[in-house]
């Protein structure tokens, strides 16, 4: 019998090298049995590799199953009120966004990206049936989730699929965010019917401005982009 010499482990007759720390096993006394079978495989397994389409059947019986419980639940328990109707349509959005997961290479991101905003604007909408208010869908939330859709596909249609710099894609992102805030507030104010004028998004405005001042300056001087480049490391 032997053990290691670095870690004490015991040994099997053949063994070459410690299974533990790779130590080389020197016995004088005793030589390496090379015809005894190991006691471990010497070869590694090969685990076949999940399909798309079983993930796609897995995480669709998930949804579908915890949007008829919740229904059941809300029908014959706990039925004061509607919820269930919130806990589904959050379920077909979330599977409508893991559709590219669900079928890679068919779905242009273009079309993922409109069909996200699509679902997103659905389950407000269907909100807004559940709590009509005075015509937020219509005022606030539409134009909202519209623009914002609209200003994700224009960033990943002229900056991603164009591989323009860190530079100017942060500066595209900055704008959209800056307009995206500004339209907010005046949206509110029309929906309140209040004046139309900018307070906090006017800070969020000049913030805006300024940076991407700054990074289109960066941009068009070369030796000031190589130098940031290279002490930045993007």
């Amino acid at each position: 019998m032997s053990y290691c010499v670095n870690c004490g482990v015991e040994l099997d007759k053949t063994c070459f090298v410690c299974p533990l720390c790779n130590t080389p096993v020197h016995n004088p006394n005793q030589a390496v049995d090379t015809f005894s079978p190991k006691p471990f495989p010497s070869k590694k397994g090969v685990e076949e590799p999940v399909q798309r389409y079983e993930y796609t059947v897995l995480f669709t019986i998930i949804l579908v199953t915890t949007a008829l419980v919740c229904w059941f639940t809300n029908k014959f328990v706990f039925s004061n009120s509607r919820w269930s109707i919130y806990v589904s349509g959050f379920c077909a959005m979330l599977w409508i966004f893991l559709l590219p997961f669900f079928f890679p290479g068919k779905l242009r991101t273009g079309t993922s990206l409109f069909l996200n905003g699509f679902s997103i604007a659905a389950y407000l909408f269907m909100v807004s049936r559940l709590h009509p208010g005075n015509g937020w869908y219509v005022h606030i939330a539409l134009p909202i989730t519209a623009l914002a859709t609209l200003f994700v596909i224009v960033l990943y249609v002229f900056t991603l699929r164009r591989r323009s710099s860190f530079i100017l894609r942060s500066a595209m992102l900055i704008a959209n965010v800056t307009i995206l805030c500004v339209t907010i507030e005046l949206l509110l104010d029309f929906h309140y019917r209040q004046p139309l004028s900018l307070t906090w998004s006017a800070v969020v405005l000049a913030c805006g401005i300024t940076i991407d001042a700054i990074l289109v300056t960066i941009s068009l001087l070369k030796g000031v982009r190589h130098e940031l480049r290279k002490r930045m490391h993007f």
